[in-house]
């Protein structure tokens, strides 16, 4: 009885060493370890479940090496590679070891662009943010709320886009939809740059005299910047329109041409702030001559973590609006607060 008792005691024993050896370990540099799991690396940002403790963010920066054996990854690097394996601690600071099948990859931790668990890692792949802001004077009794958001999905070889924003007017008498935008995007990659796209969209603006725009349109693009600090993009095809302006008058289904450019820099030393530049172009085969251009300039400055102050100014022309007496030109400045997450 007494060996019974003592073999099921090293048998417990060995499986509480076996369970914790499996668990994952952030190692920091400044000496400190955390042990849970770890869900995903984005953007030089590492998110991990501590045990018994709510989920953290660390930045690779901070992060020694670090230890992950429970699952295969999916890691894709800043210069386009991908690889699928388990991590081990590496005795280089700021490296860690990729343990693949027939071989081991030491990488730099600041190579690292997206990792993820690549079995059962379908809420891990999401990500997004939502802001808010808005101002008023006593004196005029006027008001102004805008809001932006969006919600990212990716996986090996899809990503997925829903944003919205708008800005509203607000009198003691009145509310204003003075613009909103709202679109779905879906991006097929062929490999780690290139890609197919299809989107959808919905615009309003009462300065350009548009009631609604519907677009629907494809296109290929590439990834043609992907550093630890610089994401760009750019991306051309045909779309195609539905208007109707703030008279009722619709113009039927109209196709453009269209190009797309997008810039984001990061910076994860403090202070730690994000720009983004973006910008698209269109030009018309349906109307001779039109041309338009939509603009986003916005600057992320962190307050606390994952809450950031939004400062941002937008811009759209229409050579042609659909409103007879309105203008072609439409510009703002939005300030709010915005809200980082990562499932």
């Amino acid at each position: 009885m007494k060996r019974a008792l003592l073999f099921l005691m090293a048998m417990i024993l060995y499986s509480l060493a076996f369970s914790q050896a499996l668990k994952d370990t952030i190692f920091f540099t400044n000496g400190s370890t955390i042990i849970g799991k770890l869900k995903n690396i984005k953007l030089g940002i590492a998110t991990f479940d501590p045990d018994d403790l709510p989920d953290i963010t660390a930045k690779l920066t901070k992060l020694r090496t670090i230890s992950a054996v429970r699952t295969i990854f999916r890691i894709e690097t800043i210069t386009h590679q991908i690889y699928y394996g388990k991590m081990v601690p590496n005795e280089k600071s700021q490296f860690v070891n990729i343990v693949r099948n027939q071989d081991t990859i030491e990488l730099d931790l600041k190579n690292i662009s997206l990792m993820y668990p690549f079995k059962n890692s379908f809420f891990q792949r999401f990500s997004g943010n939502f802001g808010a802001g808005f101002s008023y004077a006593r004196s005029s009794d006027f008001g102004q709320m805008n809001f932006n958001g969006r919600l990212n999905y990716a996986s090996q070889k899809e990503e997925i886009s829903l944003s919205a924003s708008g800005n509203y007017s607000i009198t003691d008498s009145s509310f204003s939809r003075d613009r909103e935008d709202a679109s779905l995007k879906y991006n097929h990659y062929f490999n780690t740059t290139w890609f197919a796209s299809a989107f959808l969209g919905y615009q309003h603006n009462l300065e350009l005299g548009l009631q609604r725009r519907f677009q629907e349109g494809l296109g290929i693009g590439n990834k043609y910047i992907t550093t630890q600090h610089v994401y760009a993009w750019a991306r051309t095809g045909f779309v195609i329109n539905q208007e109707k302006n703030l008279e009722g008058v619709s113009t039927g289904t109209l196709g453009e041409i269209y190009g797309d450019l997008e810039f984001n820099f990061f910076r994860f030393t403090k202070p730690e702030v994000n720009f983004v530049l973006a910008e698209t172009f269109f030009y018309s085969v349906s109307q001779s001559g039109r041309f338009r251009n939509d603009g986003q300039v916005d600057l992320y400055w962190e307050i606390i973590r994952n809450l950031k102050l939004n400062i941002g100014f937008y811009h759209n022309f229409d050579n042609q609006p659909p409103g007879a007496e309105s203008r072609n030109f439409d510009f703002g400045i939005v300030f709010g607060l915005n809200y980082t997450f990562y499932l």
